[in-house]
């Protein structure tokens, strides 16, 4: 009896000692996949903060060029030149008693 339980021993420590290997493996295995998943997220986040930064660099440069060209009209005096230009080219404001002539396509 007392070899029965022995031998009943020895077949349980090897199967909770396997148990226990398998279990690790597992968890090996899920921190493995849980860190290249990670890891690829946080490259497709920096391409996309990248091309966020360089749009802004973009904007900044446009803006400053805009600040530049105020500046130089602000300092020369040309205020009102610049004024009636943007009011006749980007508003489509007219001089009193000026005629603007149209040309449009006829189609046939």
């Amino acid at each position: 009896m007392a070899e029965n339980k022995e031998a009943q021993a020895a077949a349980v420590k090897p199967s909770k000692k396997r148990l226990g290997h398998i279990i690790a493996f597992i968890a090996v295995f899920c921190l493995i996949v849980y860190s290249i998943f990670t890891i690829i997220s946080q490259q497709a986040q920096i391409v996309q903060l990248k091309k966020q930064s360089s749009e802004l660099s973009a904007q900044i440069t446009e803006q400053e060029q805009k600040n530049d060209e105020f500046n130089r009209l602000l300092s020369t005096g040309d205020e009102n030149e610049y004024m009636e230009r943007v009011a006749v080219e980007q508003l489509g404001y007219a001089y009193p008693n000026e005629r603007r002539f149209y040309i449009v396509e006829k189609n046939d």
